[in-house]
């Protein structure tokens, strides 16, 4: 486990000299948020008052919004998949199969500790634009803080670990990136843009149950409309998919390394 440690935390202080790129980011990120306020606010009507929309207020959406574009901005899908993919055609995967550690699991620490350094700007830059633009969130508590970020953390590490698997996929076609192109739309579908109560009741299910809202839709949730009793269900759901894509990560990169082994790297 150490070593992994060590290779997110140097994943991290390599980040860390992009500052320029991150700034770029966060300019980027607030601009995004001020236009989804404005366009919540006029679909609310006006200042939004006391309406709901399927149990949400403006205040709630946006801030469910908000929470969704720190996970969009944390996290590039494209280049996990690509940092997988540009590894095995160029052969250069043959390379880490002798070192002393797993080739999947050192790609998603070191991808996470990458997507860490963001999440230092984009947290705070989240939280101030969305008390200047809206206020304090209704019924909030300082204590929700960490079960939120422990939400957030989650949600990082499972979307590294799934696009990484999707990367995998590479060993067997020359280019997995429609599949992240894919991924990412039903994630952007059912989670950064609507909450699952957006949907048709006998979808709302479905949505709840993939993925996506481990993803995505359940940390924003959270954010909008802490319960204790949500966040317990939300973790579940990140653990279990974290638990089912590592087993799966896993099954890819033995058989795909063991095809590598076979022709000879």
């Amino acid at each position: 486990m150490s070593k992994y440690l060590s290779i997110y935390r140097t994943s991290f202080r390599q980040e860390s000299k992009t500052l320029t790129n991150s700034i770029t980011s966060v300019v980027s990120f607030v601009v995004i948020i001020y236009i989804f306020q404005q366009l919540w606010q006029f679909i609310y009507g006006g200042n939004g008052g006391g309406t709901l929309i399927n149990g949400y207020s403006v205040n709630m959406m946006i801030w469910y919004m908000i929470m969704a574009e720190i996970l969009m901005y944390a996290v590039n899908a494209r280049s996990i998949t690509r940092a997988f993919g540009n590894d095995i055609k160029s052969g250069k995967i043959a390379y880490q199969l002798n070192k002393p550690y797993n080739y999947f699991a050192y790609q998603v620490c070191s991808q996470a500790g990458a997507f860490m350094w963001k999440l230092i700007f984009l947290v705070p830059t989240g939280i101030i634009i969305g008390l200047v633009l809206l206020g304090p969130i209704k019924n909030f508590s300082f204590i929700y803080m960490l079960p939120i970020l422990v939400s957030l953390l989650l949600a990082v590490l499972l979307t590294c670990i799934i696009y990484g698997a999707v990367g995998l996929l590479t060993f067997w076609i020359e280019e997995a990136t429609p599949f992240t192109w894919i991924i990412q739309k039903f994630q952007m579908l059912f989670g950064l843009f609507f909450p699952p109560e957006f949907f048709p009741t006998w979808m709302q299910p479905i949505i709840e149950y993939s993925p996506v809202y481990a993803m995505m839709s359940g940390p924003c949730k959270l954010l909008a409309n802490f319960s204790w009793e949500l966040f317990l269900k939300v973790s579940v759901s990140q653990i279990a998919y974290i638990t089912l894509f590592v087993i799966i990560g896993a099954i890819l990169y033995k058989i795909g390394t063991k095809k590598v082994n076979v022709h000879g790297g």
